[in-house]
């Protein structure tokens, strides 16, 4: 089943190219055409649509972060469903989120090119993570999947832990 991304999502958010695919969902640059603002937009893979537990884990993850503000985890902006239309004609209701844009590099991405971080960007770096996940812990949620690939770094430094994909409340 293919599943054609429209350029526009809910009348305001203009799709742009693919930035990254996980398991659950692929992430694509995108523009607030309301705000004037670049964000990121979250989309569920197509091949996860019918599948009820991928639809009640996703809507489930807009409706947990969107509760949580803090400078060290990626903003959720807002979300909703679109009714899309697969290869021969059938309408499913696609689900997506609109977050923060952080332009920079994941952890992942950077320890890859650089090897080992200096110490002191390292405790600086692990510090907005232990900040971050304080946090959410204080607001009732575990996020389950902190790793190297989830903690992206701004090109101004700031750090921004993401994908609450699994997170329990």
């Amino acid at each position: 089943m293919t599943i054609h991304v429209p350029k526009l999502l809910g009348g305001r958010y203009e799709v742009g190219e693919l930035i990254a695919r996980g398991g659950m969902a692929e992430v694509h640059h995108g523009y607030d055409t309301r705000l004037g603002r670049t964000v990121a937009i979250k989309i569920l893979r197509s091949d996860h649509v019918r599948d009820a537990h991928f639809l009640s884990r996703f809507r489930r993850e807009a409706q947990s972060v969107a509760g949580l503000n803090h400078r060290n985890i990626v903003a959720v902006y807002d979300s909703g469903e679109d009714q899309l239309t697969e290869t021969g004609g059938a309408r499913v209701p696609v689900p997506w989120i609109i977050m923060e844009y952080v332009d920079g590099y994941t952890l992942r991405e950077l320890l890859n090119e650089h090897g080992d971080l200096p110490p002191q960007e390292a405790a600086r770096i692990t510090e907005s993570v232990l900040d971050a996940l304080a946090y959410s812990h204080e607001m009732g949620m575990v996020h389950r999947d902190i790793k190297p690939a989830n903690v992206m770094v701004a090109g101004d430094g700031t750090v921004k832990v993401m994908d609450f994909g699994i997170a329990r409340a």
